[in-house]
């Protein structure tokens, strides 16, 4: 196979390859690409709506936040062809969007086997992310994605939306996850979130999704270029969080320890209603009372971790919530270590506060922690919990018969034939009993066959007892 020369570009310092301009700068816009958008005007007609849309999906790599960008311009496509209204806030992101393209970023080009960073961000319609790279202490941005949410979307909670845009981001620039390792910077529990053992339904999928890269999490530094600041100030992380900031957050805590082993749960519950629960197994013997401490201090330290400033913790240990409030003592050198800690983590928030609760309030926590006292800790897994609606056979309630009751038959059929001569005696009795439902019995005939009479009486239904009945008259 031969190159053909014709056809070949060598030596020169910047050219066009699939509809970007290459340089030794990075990869820009096509400038024909933005003249043609520049010099468009305000929209008429619904294909002209559609043409613009065209040529923003032309330049969507270019645009960070796009979706929400051309947001007015989505909800005009929906309409159809009825009641066609190019309104103000059309010509407003019309305007601001030849504005941002006036001026496009140039992007980078990523180095073979250099690892690459990953922001994230969430609004009220879509969800974005940027891919970039570090270079010489600047990060440069290589592609911007975007995506609007579809269906029951917008009503995930804060913490699945943040996975549905790294998912996003792993689906759209799936070429780079597999060749780069990939930092993801935010501040929310991601990691916690996408890893816990409780976790199921779609936090489960997205999570087996991305096991096939290699990713990390990091925590959320300072941007290092303008570009990502406007970025990240148009899309707040957890906005709906911030609205929510003075509002406590709720920690489940329990530890287990027997003979297998000892293990602890934690279950944090921000104000939003986004759960965090974590399970872990002790590596070393630990008494029932340094189980629930060592819980406790988990969930203090993933609190910390998360940044929260307000908490209200719940334990079921008398022990644990009675040492920190200072109305047991601590006798032993263990527990005052185990409270000095504690009261120091709690030092970290603005406004802490304990309770005891009773262990019946407290399931979640308990459950977890009997999972990890039990389970084999060289083992990781994820364990889905699905719901099953409806039981797994059909039966008419009418027709089934089972052994059970086929074998008290059997039983009273064969007490029957044993003494036929007490059944006999006591029929003006059993009719008494039939009149009132078979709730008495004469105290003849419950003497003469206490066993047999009033388990007959009070067990089969009526018209097997009159069967019966008339065969003793005969």
């Amino acid at each position: 196979m031969k190159l053909n020369p014709t056809k070949c570009t060598f030596a020169v310092p910047s050219g066009e390859c699939l509809g970007y301009i290459v340089t030794e700068r990075g990869i820009e816009a096509n400038p024909r690409q933005i003249n043609t958008f520049l010099s468009m005007s305000s929209p008429r007609t619904l294909r002209e709506v559609q043409r613009l849309n065209g040529r923003i999906a032309a330049l969507n790599r270019f645009i960070d936040r796009s979706t929400d960008k051309c947001l007015p311009f989505y909800r005009l496509l929906r309409k159809g062809g009825k009641n066609f209204l190019w309104d103000a806030n059309c010509e407003e992101a019309f305007s601001q969007l030849k504005a941002y393209l006036s001026e496009p970023p140039v992007l980078a080009k990523p180095e073979l086997g250099e690892p690459l960073f990953l922001y994230v961000a969430v609004s009220d319609s879509a969800v974005s992310g940027v891919l970039l790279r570090e270079e010489r202490g600047e990060q440069r941005p290589i592609f911007y994605v975007s995506k609007s949410f579809t269906g029951a979307g917008s009503r995930y909670p804060m913490m699945e939306k943040l996975a549905l845009a790294v998912v996003t981001s792993a689906r759209k620039l799936r070429p780079y996850f597999q060749s780069h390792t990939i930092i993801i910077l935010t501040t929310q529990p991601l990691r916690t979130v996408l890893h816990s053992p409780s976790q199921s339904g779609r936090l489960a999928k997205w999570s087996v999704d991305l096991s096939e890269y290699d990713i990390e999490f990091r925590t959320r530094t300072c941007a290092k270029a303008q570009v990502l600041a406007d970025f990240l100030i148009e899309l707040p992380l957890a906005s709906s969080a911030r609205e929510n900031v003075e509002a406590p957050w709720t920690l489940y805590v329990d530890g287990a320890s027997s003979r297998s082993g000892a293990g602890i749960g934690v279950r944090l519950t921000s104000p939003t209603g986004e759960v965090i629960e974590q399970s872990f197994r002790l590596a070393f013997s630990a008494s029932n009372n340094e189980a629930e401490y060592e819980s406790f201090l988990a969930g203090l330290r993933l609190a910390v971790g998360i940044g929260v400033r307000k908490l209200r913790a719940f334990c079921d240990s008398q022990l644990v919530t009675n040492q920190f409030l200072g109305e047991y003592e601590t006798k032993d050198g263990r527990m005052e270590a185990y409270l000095s800690a504690a009261r120091e983590l709690v030092t970290k928030f603005e406004d802490f506060e304990i309770t005891k609760i009773p262990r019946s309030e407290n399931s979640a926590a308990d459950a977890l922690a009997a999972f990890a006292s039990t389970s084999d800790p060289t083992m990781t897994r994820i364990i889905p919990v699905e719901v099953i609606e409806f039981p797994s056979i059909r039966l008419e309630s009418s027709n089934v018969v089972t052994w059970a009751m086929k074998k008290q038959l059997a039983a009273e059929e064969a007490a029957l034939k044993q003494a036929p001569e007490l059944f006999a005696t006591g029929v003006t009795n059993f009719r008494h009993a039939y009149s009132n439902g078979y709730t008495s019995v004469s105290g003849r005939a419950r003497r003469k066959s206490n066993s047999g009479i009033t388990k007959l009486a009070g067990s089969r239904p009526s018209c097997y007892l009159a069967f019966h009945l008339e065969q003793c008259e005969h």
